[in-house]
């Protein structure tokens, strides 16, 4: 099978053509390629981008693979499609509202690509990744969190891709675990996005009179200033909360993280582990496991290639 798997974000969209023996084999990459949204420049630029992205590998597999035939094309995005239009893009507010699979349908159709086409939350797309090929294989209970600017994750459940009511399940960096706590970007208050993703253990250092230069969360992390081991023994035991949350929930087997704040060293997941487990339910929490992706910054297009080979 031969599929096409793209991860739009913010800054980057990143695509791939792959060849997979079957769904349960991690695929091979024939070609990558990564461009600029261009985010900033207008719905039609991020579209023209997303669609040349698909039409260069689609043009690589026809010309370079003996009897290519396409199966399928994934692709992860931020927020999810309600009612077939875009919402939670703050990354990417042009795409707000678009009927982002209807409008790639039509385009690629017009070049004689009939493939089926597959869209979902790029978090989603990371615990599938994960799930199919990664860290989880294997689990039937897992949860994908992916900890960078902000906070976003995807649930397998029972062996299935839970998406909820609307497509937006897993939203869980929105999920309060202290409201006396910083202001999200949502405009909510004491998020675990806004006590726990990259930008905001910055920020909360920052504000505190920390002095590093430069700080970013592996600074502040190694640091044995006072304030920075403050900022990270919160982050600790906010983290913490919002995973007993998650286990008390939906009792995982593991639990998968990726992202920026993922690259920590090992002595961060202990410290999670122990706070999770200090507010999780004893029988829930016993055994459960706490760990770092194993598909690094491919995670993403493979878990959006892995939607098409699912599907």
């Amino acid at each position: 099978m031969y599929v096409i798997g793209l991860d739009i974000g913010g800054t980057k969209i990143e695509g791939v053509l792959v060849k997979a023996a079957s769904v349960s084999l991690l695929p091979t990459v024939l070609k990558k390629i990564r461009v600029p949204t261009e985010a900033t420049a207008g719905r039609g630029r991020v579209l023209g981008n997303i669609t040349g992205v698909i039409l260069s590998l689609y043009g690589y597999g026809r010309e370079n693979v003996r009897g290519f035939r396409l199966g399928g094309i994934g692709i992860g995005t931020a927020g999810f499609l309600k009612n077939g239009r875009l919402e939670m893009v703050p990354n990417i507010p042009c795409l707000k509202d678009v009927k982002l699979r209807d409008i790639l349908s039509r385009q690629l159709l017009q070049r004689k690509i009939a493939a089926p086409l597959h869209i979902e939350n790029d978090s989603i797309c990371f615990a599938l990744a994960e799930f199919m090929f990664g860290a989880a294989k294997g689990c039937r209970n897992v949860i994908g969190i992916i900890v960078g600017t902000g906070i976003g994750g995807g649930l397998i459940l029972d062996g299935t891709l839970y998406k909820g009511r609307d497509g937006g399940a897993g939203h869980i960096g929105h999920t309060t675990v202290d409201p006396t706590g910083p202001r999200c970007g949502c405009g909510q208050k004491g998020h675990f996005e806004s006590w726990c993703s990259g930008k905001h253990i910055t920020q909360r250092y920052i504000a505190a009179g920390g002095r590093i230069q430069n700080p970013d969360p592996k600074k502040i992390f190694h640091s044995k200033e006072a304030i920075a081991v403050k900022i990270m023994g919160e982050t600790y035991e906010k983290f913490g909360m919002a995973l007993a949350n998650l286990i008390n929930t939906f009792n995982p087997e593991v639990i998968v993280l990726g992202g920026g704040v993922s690259n920590l060293p090992s002595e961060f997941y202990g410290k999670v582990t122990a706070a999770a487990k200090k507010y999780a339910y004893p029988a829930f929490s016993d055994g459960i496991k706490i760990v770092r992706n194993r598909l690094g910054d491919d995670a993403g297009v493979f878990g959006a290639a892995a939607l098409a080979l699912k599907n």
